[in-house]
């Protein structure tokens, strides 16, 4: 299963790079942030981050790889999930921009992922968008992203 968790690492490198290529992905997470690689691990996590909450007030994206299905050799094809969280501080989430931070970095990065090809063998799908609380004072929406990928080494 060596190559099932290398692929995990790559699709998380992958979508936090995507992420911090987009200019105003990067100013709703830090509008003083001058080196967008700075946000990995500051704002940008590859794992579910649950924020301190009574020090932090930033805003953050935290990205986990899931393969729901079990190994079957018989199956050519996997299901590869993609999630996507944005935890927003609730005293962060008004803004300029016509949109609560949450709703404006969540529709920046549907435009990031939605269609694409770069995680499996077909477009991502968003399959879920929800939004709820994490805590008194954080806010957050989850992103399911679907797709699919071939099981074998030598496919």
């Amino acid at each position: 299963m060596a190559g099932l968790h290398n692929a995990i690492i790559g699709y998380k490198q992958k979508a936090m790079n995507e992420i911090i290529h987009d200019a105003d992905i990067v100013k709703a997470l830090d509008p003083n942030n001058k080196n967008p690689e700075d946000l990995i691990y500051n704002n940008i996590f590859p794992y579910f981050r649950v924020p301190v909450v009574d020090t932090e007030t930033r805003t953050y994206i935290t990205i986990c790889i899931d393969y729901p299905e079990e190994y079957h050799p018989e199956n050519f094809m996997r299901e590869i999930c993609l999630k996507i969280c944005i935890i927003v501080h609730q005293y962060e989430m008004e803004t300029d921009w016509g949109a609560t931070r949450l709703d404006y970095i969540s529709a920046k990065v549907d435009d990031i992922f939605t269609n694409s090809r770069q995680y499996g063998r077909g477009k991502l799908r968003l399959l879920s968008s929800v939004e709820s609380s994490l805590d008194e004072t954080h806010r957050y929406r989850e992103m399911l992203y679907v797709s699919n990928e071939t099981q074998g080494e030598n496919c």
